[in-house]
């Protein structure tokens, strides 16, 4: 009798064990016809060789995505080429294992801003970096392509917009000079649509004395034109010293991480110092990492690094990736592939406070 009554107490628990997982099944499965929101976050990637040449015909399966920490599904990856060049090397460029084969399209044209940052002290180490790099600065905007627009900006002692959006390649390279950039000589082009100006407001330009002040504007001018665009930094600080050889960024520079990321810009930093090493360099890095740019040292082969920029900004995959659940507000997104020798530059939509 009692082992009858073991039995079948061990046959109700299962019994209730069952219809409990059942039951929790039933209120964590959504009923047959109810939609699911599934949130999508879209990023600009930048996937090249060691001198920057792109790498061509990656797939979703190519792209490992963590969001937050937590691995992510890559939906779908769009190359887009931005110069006719690159649009050109789409043609029979073939994707590794099951991805398609590339489709040609048009290159995608660009809006890139050139911005330099002077010292207003002169100081020598960065004098002389700036007459180095302004002929440079020059030759690049002397090659872009015809569907290409850029802008000058500058910062002194304050924020100052030389030039508006103009495809006059031409016009715009006369004007960078070392004189011109320190003086401000040469008549621009005529702006052209979209206008910077526009949305750029002249009195907070004039009291815009930091670097991260300046940032937040010009990230808040771009950010109501449409479009992935880049911003080509000639600049020697982003960040002051303090308590000896320590390096800090200000709530300045978070605001303006914020607008240049919502602006869909990618910070490209050459450091114009005429140094190996120099602890302001930090902000520099910091600006170009988190934008999904590059940084990148002038002063020995400065043509070097004009080349590597020129490759790195003529294309770009455009990744869809699946966002986790229960994604916090604010968080990183890293992105590798297995490439050996590789570099991959990726876009902070919502950068995370630990960033700071």
């Amino acid at each position: 009798m009692m082992i009858v009554e073991r039995r079948l107490g061990t046959l109700m628990l299962v019994v209730w064990m069952a219809v409990a997982s059942f039951t929790a099944a039933q209120e964590t499965t959504p009923p047959f016809g109810t939609e699911v929101e599934v949130k999508r976050i879209l990023t600009e990637v930048r996937v090249v060789n060691h001198d920057g040449s792109p790498i061509l015909g990656l797939g979703p399966e190519d792209f490992k995505v963590k969001v937050g920490g937590e691995r992510a599904e890559v939906r779908s990856v769009l190359w887009i080429p931005s110069t006719a060049e690159a649009a050109e090397n789409t043609a029979g460029v073939a994707a590794d294992q099951s991805s398609s084969p590339l489709q040609p399209r048009d290159p995608e044209g660009r809006l890139i801003v050139v911005l330099f940052q002077v010292d207003f002290a002169m100081h020598h180490s960065r004098a002389i970096g700036l007459v180095r790099m302004a002929p440079r600065a020059s030759e690049f905007v002397s090659g872009l392509g015809p569907g290409d627009k850029v802008a000058i900006l500058v910062l002194s002692s304050h924020l100052q917009l030389r030039a508006d959006f103009t495809d006059d390649h031409r016009a715009i390279a006369e004007m960078l000079t070392a004189q011109g950039v320190l003086r401000g000589r040469g008549e621009p082009p005529a702006a052209m649509e979209p206008s910077l100006a526009e949305y750029l407001d002249a009195d907070d330009a004039k009291s815009a004395a930091s670097m991260a002040d300046a940032l937040e504007l010009i990230g808040d001018a771009l950010k109501p034109i449409p479009g992935t665009k880049s911003l080509v930094f000639f600049a020697y600080a982003l960040g002051r010293m303090t308590a000896g050889t320590r390096v800090t960024i200000d709530d300045g520079y978070r605001r303006a991480m914020e607008a240049l990321s919502a602006a869909r810009t990618s910070v490209f930093s050459l450091d114009i110092t005429d140094a190996d090493y120099h602890s302001l360099a930090f902000g520099l890095r910091t600006v170009a990492e988190d934008t999904g740019g590059f940084y990148v040292k002038t002063h020995l082969f400065p043509d070097t690094a004009m080349k590597k920029l020129v490759r790195v900004i003529s294309s770009y995959y455009e990744l869809e990736i699946i966002q986790p659940q229960d994604l916090a507000d604010e968080y990183t997104i890293k992105v590798s592939v297995d490439r050996p020798r590789t570099d991959v530059y990726v876009r902070q939509d919502h950068p995370s406070k630990d960033k700071w």
